[in-house]
């Protein structure tokens, strides 16, 4: 789908360029108490009306500058991890010397500043392996160890929340005995008192302090999920609100934002892609259906379309060969060991039996509750389609000129290979959500190499994605940030996101290179200020930038 997203998003990018050179810029400097500059806070403008902010990063002299506002007024933040916020309210547009003087954060003051991976590394655990399979079964929607999510008191209410959640379905069986009693010992008011002063990390330098980032509430506060998102041929951001059963759109150049829901009862919509036919796909996930959405008649088409009335029990990711002429929709079922195909037009589905546990190269066992077929992507280099499976712990491939698909199944050397994706050359990098990792899979060689996200053993990367630059780029979906890895150095930069408990599962690029993904921590009310967001983050600097040829 990466030339018709490049396409797409022309629109997104023209009007960025033009906002940039043409509003308003507020600028400033950062100090600490002694006067000395200080590199890499994030400095936010907060445009209330729209809901809306726009974040940089001072530089090694102190200095910040955010361009392309609005002539309007806003709100100023300076933050920095071991600093207090600092605020300027009512800041005019076109405001040249802002000065904030940075103080040190302590007591629960610094503890609010505590991201969720820090949080979570405090629940302790006999090993690995236990500690793995919390992590697959209690952070799919959500971030564990946030300030928000510590918000039960007593025995009673943990052991409510996570029977709300999955019921200890897919824990071990020593874990459900014993998880209450830990979540209690480790994050109750009196537990937290004794833990160790938070450390923040240091601050953002060089590279890591060369971004943009857009950031646009979304949804009815508190009740929200912004799941996925998709650039619009027509300039437009659309994005699934799961709480809603709406897709949702955002005009970048406006901030005007509209709904439509689905019809009928809740449906679940779960992911979306721009198909060949210029409209927008969906998987359906409570309903086992497929979802198109018309752009100019505004208009739903829902499917089952199979022989039997429930085509999948939850259709997961899909995704779209924009070299295809027949614009087959390809997804998972996370809810069966299948993948399946669809015809836009004729709407008739093909399903893949996929392989067994035992079947799989390198096998063994892996399988924690069920197998859910997840991630799903198109090789540029073959057309092959690449899969994953969550708990199955496999990645896969189908040779969609095969009958039968030819399928072939191997067993990363991590845990929890999430939302995969191939990359120009025919790699295929692969979140592991369980470990903390994300890996590299030649097809030819059948080898893998695997890298750790840095506090591995605390990460959970949800999804990845390769920018048309070759760069990839992770979710820190555990860390509130963004992690770009650089394949040829083997180098890894991560760029802090604005908001506290920013979940992100999956990244989009527009015409420009420039990063798209979206804040779904399920439920809204641990995040900041309680709203699901659309985020845009742009980096700096023209050897970073995608060439418009």
């Amino acid at each position: 789908m990466k030339r018709i997203v490049l396409v797409a998003a022309v629109g997104l990018a023209l009007c960025a360029s033009w906002t940039h050179a043409n509003g308003a810029t507020i600028s400033g400097k950062i100090v600490d108490a002694a006067g000395k500059a200080v590199e890499g806070v994030t400095v936010s403008a907060f445009d209330d009306d729209r809901k809306q902010s726009v974040s940089v990063f001072s530089q090694d002299d102190g200095s910040f500058s955010i361009s392309g506002l609005r002539n309007v007024t806003f709100n100023v933040r300076a933050r920095l991890m071991g600093q207090l916020d600092e605020w300027q309210e009512d800041v005019d547009a076109g405001a040249t010397s802002l000065s904030f003087t940075m103080k040190a954060a302590t007591g629960e003051d610094l503890e609010d500043q505590r991201t969720a991976d820090s949080g979570f590394s405090m629940l302790k655990w006999d090993n690995m392996k236990d500690k793995e399979n919390y992590k697959m079964m209690c952070t799919y929607c959500h971030q564990s160890g946030s300030r928000g999510w510590r918000t039960p008191e007593k025995p009673v209410d943990w052991e409510t929340m996570i029977r709300r959640m999955d019921g200890f379905g897919g824990l071990y069986r020593h874990t459900q005995k014993t998880l209450v009693k830990r979540l209690v010992e480790t994050y109750s008011d009196e537990a937290v008192a004794k833990w160790p002063a938070f450390v923040p990390p240091p601050a953002p330098q060089g590279v890591a302090t060369q971004a943009r980032i857009t950031e646009w509430d979304m949804g009815q506060q508190f009740k929200v999920m912004i799941h996925d998102l998709e650039l619009g041929p027509d300039g437009l951001v659309y994005a699934v609100d799961m709480a809603q059963n709406a897709v949702v759109t955002l005009d970048p150049a406006t901030g005007q934002r509209e709904l439509y829901r689905f019809p009928g009862r809740y449906r679940g919509p779960h992911s979306i892609e721009l198909g060949n036919d210029g409209h927008m796909w969906f998987t359906l996930c409570s309903s086992g259906e497929m979802a198109k959405f018309d752009l100019q008649t505004k208009k739903f088409t829902i499917t089952s379309s199979a022989e039997t009335a429930r085509r999948g029990s939850y259709p997961h990711t899909l995704r779209i060969n924009p070299d295809d002429p027949q614009g087959l929709i390809w997804y998972t079922d996370a809810g069966s060991n299948s993948c399946f195909s669809m015809h836009p037009e004729t709407l008739k589905v093909k399903e893949y039996k996929l392989l067994r546990g035992d079947q799989a190269v390198g096998a063994g066992k892996g399988e924690s509750r069920g197998i859910t077929p997840y991630g799903i992507d198109i090789s540029p280099v073959d057309g092959t389609i690449w899969y994953s499976k969550l708990n199955g712990n496999r990645i896969g491939r189908i040779d969609p000129n095969a009958e039968d698909g030819n399928i072939k199944e191997w067993n990363p050397p991590f845990r929890g290979p999430r939302r995969l994706h191939v990359a120009a050359d025919g790699m295929v990098w692969v979140p592991g959500f369980g470990s903390g990792v994300f890996g590299k899979f030649d097809p030819k060689t059948e080898e893998w190499k695997v890298y750790d996200l840095p506090n591995a053993d605390n990460q959970i990367p949800y999804a990845l994605n390769i920018d048309p630059k070759g760069y990839v780029w992770i979710c820190g979906t555990g860390s509130d940030s963004l992690q770009r890895f650089d394949p040829k150095t083997e180098s890894l930069v991560e760029f802090r996101m604005p908001s506290r408990v920013t979940y992100t599962r999956e990244i989009e690029f527009d015409a420009d290179g420039n990063i798209w993904t979206c804040n779904s921590n399920g439920p809204a009310r641990h995040t900041e200020r309680g709203f699901g967001s659309i985020i845009k983050l742009e980096v700096i600097g023209d050897e970073l930038k995608v060439a418009n040829n």
